[in-house]
């Protein structure tokens, strides 16, 4: 039996999965952090989240652990740099297909389901990735968050430090986050809020974590954090809009433009998605220069993208029915018990 792996790995948890070559999901498996090989200790921390997390996958799916098969193929979704995981996972996984790809390249094949489309992230950072009717890829934004993130929980957290400091200095509008902030994180006015991320107490994740109390002081009407969500959601749809202009299409996707050809899809996930505010203003702002596009949350999640790309680097397509199962059949398979 021939065995495809596919896994997405990101800052806080891998996710796995084991098929066959009819497409048949066989096994699933969430294990801990697979990213950051380029820190002292993180090839060995890959090996070790991988060989564990294999061994479950197979030992579920009834298959003997007691040494790895060689796979058909395999795809690694990862964040971060690809050469010393494509290294390591090159010792460790045996198969003649093996791809190690940016985490926004399978979370956008999962996203359409392996059709042209485009993928907007925005959780802790911002990314948009698309690949278009003649099979281009291009990539917008996605440039960290010293040069960029912008739309993205962590820019959010960051503008509502902004929208503080300057009501504390006098030239900024009055705003509820000033309160929220300064009670649920104990802080007395903006110099000790900024003074714990200078020194480092509080982490670039923390500061990405305050978009949610922004989110909920918006909903309670408050105009500052209410502008702030909006403006990421704005910023964001020009990622989208961006690369709906500069690839093909197969037909025109602007407002007014015929809806005879298939829409193009603009798939969008991620933390700062959740809120209302960001989710409506990223809408308005594509549709209103591109009308004839279809906006919805990803068809796949990116395990499954990189299940797809398995396949694809073997030679084998698997029929659209067959991927309209997975999503169900991945939520019939149970975990393997730590």
């Amino acid at each position: 039996m021939g065995l495809y792996l596919a896994v997405d790995g990101s800052q806080t948890t891998t996710k796995m999965v084991l098929a066959d070559e009819q497409g048949t999901l066989l096994a699933v498996a969430t294990g801990g952090p697979s990213n950051h090989t380029e820190r002292p200790g993180g090839p060995e921390r890959l090996e070790q989240v991988i060989v564990a997390m294999v061994e479950a996958v197979l030992r579920d799916a009834g298959l003997p652990v007691a040494e790895l098969p060689e796979f058909a193929a395999a795809c690694f979704g990862m964040t971060g740099e690809t050469e010393i995981k494509q290294r390591t996972l090159g010792r460790l996984i045996r198969t003649p297909h093996l791809s190690v790809v940016h985490d926004s390249v399978n979370a956008l094949i999962g996203a359409t389901a392996g059709e042209a489309g485009i993928i907007v992230i925005a959780g802790t950072g911002s990314v948009a990735r698309a690949i278009d009717a003649r099979g281009r890829e291009m990539r917008a934004s996605g440039w960290g968050y010293l040069f960029g993130d912008e739309g993205s929980a962590y820019w959010i957290g960051r503008e509502a430090i902004r929208a503080i400091s300057a009501e504390y200095d006098g030239f900024g509008e009055k705003t509820r986050l000033t309160s929220v902030f300064r009670e649920r994180l104990g802080i007395p006015n903006p110099y000790d809020l900024m003074d714990k991320y200078y020194k480092g107490e509080w982490s670039h994740n923390h500061l990405a974590g305050l978009a949610v109390s922004v989110d909920e002081v918006a909903e309670a009407g408050d105009p500052v954090a209410q502008n702030i969500l909006k403006s990421a959601g704005r910023i964001l749809s020009r990622f989208a809009t961006r690369l709906l202009e500069i690839l093909d299409w197969g037909g025109d996707a602007s407002a007014g433009a015929s809806s005879d050809r298939k829409r193009p899809a603009v798939c969008y996930t991620g933390g700062a998605f959740e809120s209302a505010f960001v989710l409506t203003s990223f809408r308005e702002a594509i549709l209103q220069k591109h009308s004839q596009v279809d906006i919805h949350p990803p068809v796949l999640p990116p395990v499954l993208g990189s299940l797809l790309l398995a396949y694809r680097s073997a030679g084998v397509e698997i029929s659209q029915q067959t991927r309209g199962e997975w999503t169900q059949s991945l939520g019939k398979l149970r975990e393997p018990a730590e």
